[in-house]
């Protein structure tokens, strides 16, 4: 098993910074295809969500990334500032096809194995995700 932590500022410039990192990890883990894909996608959803929703880009506050790659299972919490970002997921409507914003939730949900929003305790929004290369969501192996 292999953990990587990451912290980023809440800036534009941050998303960059963390697919870097995360390119390079999955690429030490060799994983490609579809799953590196799968993974790259929702981790961006997940990390752009912390940075405009959970802590409105405000530089003073942090988003903190954990990356756990095992054998068959990859999981990543990504962990914001905020307030109130658990309550907002519970009352967010479903988004249309075609809308330019509010996708970002269905599109995790879409492509990983399973994902999970809790309260930290400090009031922030951590959000877990597993990726399980066999299931069918990811056709290709790490």
């Amino acid at each position: 098993m292999a953990r990587y932590e990451f912290t980023y500022p809440s800036i534009l410039e941050a998303e960059g910074r963390m697919l870097n990192d995360l390119v390079r990890v999955l690429a030490r883990h060799r994983m490609t295809g579809l799953a590196k894909q799968s993974v790259l996608v929702v981790m961006c959803e997940a990390f752009n969500n912390a940075l405009l929703h959970g802590n409105k880009l405000d530089p003073k506050k942090k988003i903190k990334v954990v990356v756990t790659i095992k054998k068959r299972e990859v999981t990543a919490d990504i962990i914001d500032e905020g307030r109130g970002g658990l309550e907002k997921v519970r009352k967010r409507q479903p988004s249309r096809k075609w809308a330019e914003s509010g996708r970002g939730i269905g599109i995790i949900g879409h492509y990983a194995s399973s994902v999970n929003f809790r309260e930290t305790e400090r009031g922030g929004l951590k959000v877990s995700i597993t990726f399980e290369p066999d299931d069918k969501k990811i056709l290709s192996k790490c």
